[in-house]
């Protein structure tokens, strides 16, 4: 068939370059917009915790004590707190807690579980700076499975 030379349009080739073009181009854009995503669900997790170590200390201020899940939850409602053996997902705004004494010093451990799957901590303890943990590929995030001697940082690793 020949071609009129009034006819105007696109042919089906140049249809399906441009379709080839642009499917290359969303190939690309995907993976990028996906790792963009990371660094936000660990700094959901992150100000999670923040948050409930503000709360702590306000307990430890008013009523001289560390703060167990029930004291938090009456702090800072808007977080479910459980207890140590539970696994605590950021996206339900759970944070698992553990208190601890060793050697006559009050520990408080905060977890939380990153989208990620990045489980984060927060280790509190009387008289001293908090101190961080990450754990990278954690099946579960439990304030328990954290030891409050070894693996600590001054800053999220």
């Amino acid at each position: 068939m020949q071609r009129r030379e009034d006819e105007t349009g696109f042919t089906m080739i140049e249809l399906m370059v441009v379709i080839g073009i642009v499917g290359i181009l969303i190939a690309i854009m995907i993976p990028t917009l996906l790792q963009a995503r990371r660094p936000a669900q660990d700094r959901q997790a992150q100000n999670l915790l923040r948050n409930s170590l503000t709360a702590a200390k306000a307990i430890e201020t008013s009523e001289g004590a560390v703060a167990t899940p029930a004291a938090l939850a009456g702090e800072e409602a808007a977080v479910d707190y459980v207890n140590a053996a539970t696994n605590a997902p950021a996206g339900q705004r759970q944070v698992s807690v553990a208190t601890t004494t060793v050697g006559g010093v009050d520990f408080l451990i905060l977890a939380s579980f990153a989208s990620s799957g990045r489980c984060f901590a927060i280790l509190e303890q009387a008289q001293g700076a908090p101190r961080f943990q990450r754990i990278d590929g954690a099946a579960t995030c439990r304030a328990s499975q954290f030891d409050t001697t070894t693996g600590w940082s001054s800053a999220w690793p």
